[in-house]
């Protein structure tokens, strides 16, 4: 048998390896994220991030949204996350390095760690004011018994009680950028996003459409406060949770499900920066029954697996396209 020799790792090596790495960082703390993903697509200010159609799906609505702060560029539609290095290897097709060189001798719009850390300082005094918001909006609603609600939830199939991180509360659907006042209070379900400590730092807000609980459609979800780490508890952590997109196909496999805890991220992209207790071995996501529902569980299945998690998955009947729609029989 033929008998191959590991070629053992060098100081030289390590140093080099330890430099690049250094140099990368530098890099991607200098240039501008906006810079790197306005050449593909038009960007436009929207507070303190720019929004534009994203380079990755087709789209009629702006849904791609840039923090140069964070230094990151996230997609609301096809759930694409990434920063400058992540984007130029795949929008343009070329390996890490490649990227890395691309960049390092581009004329890109760049600001100095100065600027950077008054930006990211800007930036965590908005994030923090958001979660204060959050807070105030779910600490003034109430639970759902005997509220439209609950009259939602039923046109949707749920007759389960609610867990009490499912609200309902008259809130606003949006703020002036310019002089910060709300809007008008709507009807809506308020759902709590908690953190790894279980505090709430965010809310997604479900507008009921024509501000309707008994049609059972939604108008528009927004969140607000820090989505992105947080999930939706519909139950205890226990070693075995499913995760599910949103707050009513998690609602709906609580009610038909197999006993395990339901968390929802608030999209499947979400999952993988779930802050998950060390309780949690393995994570079974409940997949959309289409396309690109199976993309991005597919996605989210490998960087949970990176994580060290067991990964499993479930997806409704071939005929339903959600899991709400199979509690309720619609077809799609």
């Amino acid at each position: 048998m033929h008998r191959t020799e590991r070629r053992s790792i060098s100081a030289a090596d390590l140093n080099y390896a330890a430099e690049f790495r250094r140099r990368v960082d530098e890099l991607k703390a200098s240039v501008l994220m906006s810079g790197v993903v306005g050449r593909a697509t038009a960007l436009k200010r929207s507070g303190r991030e720019y929004k534009g159609l994203c380079p990755f799906h087709g789209e009629n609505s702006p849904s791609f949204f840039v923090n140069d702060a964070k230094g990151f560029g996230h997609c609301f539609g096809c759930g694409w996350h990434g920063d400058q290095i992540k984007f130029v290897m795949e929008r343009e097709g070329c390996g890490f390095r490649e990227a890395y060189q691309r960049l390092a001798n581009d004329d890109l719009p760049t600001w100095s760690p100065a600027e950077r850390q008054k930006a990211a300082a800007e930036d965590r005094l908005d994030d923090l004011e958001k979660e204060e918001w959050a807070r105030k909006f779910f600490k003034a609603s109430a639970p759902v018994a005997e509220t439209p609600g609950r009259i939602y939830l039923r046109a949707r199939g749920v007759t389960i009680e609610p867990p009490p991180f499912v609200r309902f509360g008259m809130v606003p659907s949006w703020r002036d950028k310019e002089t910060g006042e709300w809007g008008r209070n709507r009807p809506a379900l308020v759902c709590g996003a908690q953190d790894g400590t279980g505090a709430v730092v965010g809310i997604q807000r479900i507008f009921f459409k024509n501000d309707d609980p008994a049609l059972g459609k939604k108008d528009c979800k927004l969140s607000l406060g820090s989505i992105r780490g947080s999930a939706l508890r519909l139950g205890e952590a226990e070693p075995v949770i499913i995760m599910a997109e949103g707050p009513e196909d998690g609602l709906s496999i609580m009610q038909e499900g197999p006993g395990h805890p339901v968390w929802v991220p608030f999209g499947t992209s979400m999952m993988p920066s779930v802050q998950l207790p060390p309780i949690v071995r393995k994570v079974i996501i409940a997949e959309q029954n289409n396309t690109a529902g199976r993309i991005a569980a597919a996605k989210a299945a490998i960087a949970l697996s990176d994580l060290g998690l067991e990964v499993a998955s479930a997806r409704p009947g071939d005929q339903f396209d959600d899991w709400n729609d199979q509690l309720r029989a619609v077809t799609a």
